[in-house]
């Protein structure tokens, strides 16, 4: 991924964005966008009269619009943000598509399962560009371990404990059952796509999900194993009292050491001394040390500005995005083995 800091010379300026949703993660991409490309932000479209009134007197940059064909029609944009609810992703990208915008960025899930985004994919033309928002891949920890890894800094992998939990749903809710489905789908999707981003095709041993607030799951455990016959366990919940901040957590043992890495550190144990060490047998760096040459975009966590300078420098070089809607059917497929297990 190129650095962080030449993001500038790689800003298209015919570039017209528009954003299709404006609840938090559309507030948060297009505050970024406007941030590494002041005014880039053409249109907003959100269902919301309220939101769309009360949103244009506070951002006079952007027209606001209550459907998509409307502002697509008066607006002609060439790059598209899809921040909508997951259910309502396939439908509108597939229209985005076949409408001819030529870079679509949506946001994690790109669907539901793994047979609507095939859908969305054969429908897209060869000049089309469209990236997912798994910005977990952009997080600089998780982007060292897994370059350590692909250098057998532990050895052969022996087993893997794979977790994300957050406190985010700790009261009965009803939001989530027009989706039928629930954590795994809305946040665990993050870890399922590290787990195929790092090891590779994994298969599903077996899988089990229990509500808790809601309807649908509400903690997601799982045994799987990669395709080199390492062993992983799932666990996955919104519904932990004791993370009142989000984290996701690889444990990592192998032959030669462990490596531990989340959103905020990495950490390192290896039975022998390596070059990528330093020539050390132990490593531990912790996020200010990987975000020192971040531009100054100072909102959420610091894999949000770096996927979209991603997109953007994906859009000038019209090179296939690192979260290109193709690279991540093998993750909804994984999802959907996930699933199926939990059923039978």
């Amino acid at each position: 991924m190129p650095e962080a800091e030449d993001y500038r010379d790689h800003i298209c300026q015919d570039l017209r964005f528009a954003v299709i949703g404006f609840g938090k993660m559309g507030i948060l991409h297009s505050a970024i966008l406007n941030l590494l490309a002041p005014n880039s932000v053409r249109a907003v479209v959100d269902k919301s009269r309220l939101l769309t009134l009360g949103a244009s007197k506070l951002m006079k940059s952007p027209k606001f619009y209550r459907n998509a064909r409307d502002m697509l029609k008066t607006e002609d944009p060439n790059v598209v943000y899809v921040t909508t609810p997951a259910q309502s992703h396939c439908a509108i990208v597939s229209e985005l598509v076949e409408t001819g915008v030529r870079y679509i960025f949506v946001e994690k899930p790109p669907t539901t399962n793994s047979d609507e985004l095939m859908t969305v994919i054969d429908k897209m033309q060869s000049n089309q560009l469209v990236m997912v928002g798994f910005q977990k891949r952009y997080s600089l920890p998780f982007r060292h371990a897994r370059m350590l890894l692909s250098n057998s800094i532990i050895g052969d992998i022996e087993e893997v404990h794979a977790q994300m939990k957050s406190s985010d749903i700790l009261a009965p809710t009803t939001r989530f059952d027009q989706l039928g489905k629930g954590v795994l789908l809305d946040s665990g999707v993050h870890l399922v796509d590290l787990l195929v981003w790092i090891f590779g095709t994994c298969t599903t041993e077996k899988s089990s999900c229990r509500s808790i607030h809601t309807h649908v799951d509400d903690y997601v455990k799982a045994a799987l194993r990669t395709r080199d016959g390492a062993q992983v366990s799932l666990e996955v919940t919104w519904s932990s009292p004791e993370h009142r901040l989000p984290e996701t957590l690889l444990e990592i043992h192998g032959s030669g050491g462990e490596l531990r890495v989340t959103e905020d550190y990495l950490k390192v144990n290896c039975t022998e001394s390596h070059p990528l060490l330093g020539d050390e047998a132990q490593l531990e760096r912790y996020k200010p040390d990987y975000y020192r040459s971040l531009p100054p975009v100072n909102l959420a966590d610091p894999e949000y500005a770096l996927e979209n300078i991603h997109f953007l420098f994906s859009i000038n070089s019209f090179a296939e995005p690192l979260t290109s809607l193709r690279s991540t059917y093998q993750t909804m497929e994984l999802l959907d083995e996930l699933y199926r297990k939990a059923s039978e």
